[in-house]
C-alpha cells in the first residue's frame, strides 16, 4: 500500500491536535468539575445545619411548617448533581432564612409559651436567692424588686394560661404561616391582625400582665431597672 503523503499526514495529525485541543478548552476537567460540586455540596451543608430543628419547634412564633419547606428546599440543593449557579441560589435561601429568621422574631412578643419558656430559668434562680438590692432606674428613682409573693403569682398565671392564649391566636398564627414576607403591605395586615386578637384575647391579656412582673423581676436579678417591659408593636 502506498504511503500518504508526508503533507497529509502532517495535516491529519494537526487536526487532530487541534480537534483535541478544542474540546478541551469548551469542557472543564473532570477533577475540576467534582471540586466544583464538592464545594456547592459544603456550601449547602453548612445552610442545613443553620436551619436544623426550626420545623420541629413548637412554638407558633418559630413558623415551624415555613421551616419544613426550607429545609426541604435546602436538602434538594445540597444533594444536587450539578454545581451551575450553586452560589448565586446558596446566596439566594440564605436572604430567605435571614428574612424568616426577622419575621419570626417580630411575633415572639405574642407568644406566651415561647415567653414561658424565656423567663422560667431566671424567675427559678430568682424565688431560691435572696432578693435584689432596690436599684435606680432611669428617672433616679429607687425601685425595689417585686416580691416572692407576687412572683410566685405571676408565673403561676403565665404558666396557667400560655397555652390557651396561644390558642385564642390561632387564626392569627394560621395566616402568618402562609404570608408573603416580602409584600410588605400583607405583613402590615397579617401583624395587625394578630395584634387585634391578642388585645381581644381574655387569656393573652392576662398572661401579657404577668410576664410584665416577671420581666421586671429578671431586671432586677441582673442589676438593670429599666422601664416598663415593651408591648409588642407591629
Amino acid at each position: 500500500m502506498p504511503r500518504p503523503p508526508l503533507v497529509a499526514a502532517s495535516a491529519l495529525a494537526l487536526a487532530l491536535t487541534f480537534g483535541v485541543g478544542a474540546c478541551s478548552a469548551d469542557e472543564d476537567p473532570p477533577q475540576a468539575k467534582t471540586s466544583a460540586l464538592e464545594q456547592c455540596h459544603d456550601q449547602w451543608g453548612e445552610v442545613a445545619e443553620s436551619v436544623v430543628g426550626l420545623d420541629t419547634d413548637p412554638n407558633p412564633s418559630a413558623l415551624a411548617s415555613r421551616w419544613t419547606s426550607v429545609v426541604a428546599t435546602v436538602d434538594y440543593y445540597r444533594n444536587t448533581k450539578t454545581a451551575k449557579d450553586c452560589e448565586t441560589q446558596v446566596e439566594s435561601q440564605v436572604k430567605a432564612i435571614t428574612l424568616l429568621r426577622q419575621f419570626s422574631e417580630k411575633l415572639r412578643p405574642y407568644d406566651m409559651a415561647y415567653q414561658l419558656d424565656r423567663v422560667s430559668a431566671s424567675i427559678d434562680l430568682y424565688l431560691h436567692e435572696p432578693l435584689p438590692k432596690p436599684a435606680r432606674n432611669e428617672n433616679g428613682k429607687l425601685v425595689k424588686p417585686p416580691t416572692k409573693a407576687v412572683v410566685t403569682a405571676a408565673i403561676g398565671t403565665l404558666t396557667a394560661h400560655a397555652t390557651n392564649a396561644n390558642g385564642e391566636l390561632q387564626p392569627g398564627w394560621g395566616q402568618l404561616a402562609s404570608v408573603e414576607l416580602t409584600d410588605a403591605t400583607a405583613v402590615k395586615t397579617a401583624l395587625d391582625d394578630l395584634d387585634f386578637l391578642a388585645q381581644d384575647s381574655p387569656s393573652w391579656r392576662q398572661c401579657e400582665a404577668a410576664l410584665q412582673v416577671l420581666v421586671a423581676a429578671v431586671r432586677a436579678q441582673e442589676g438593670s431597672v429599666g422601664g416598663s417591659t415593651p408591648t409588642p408593636t407591629p
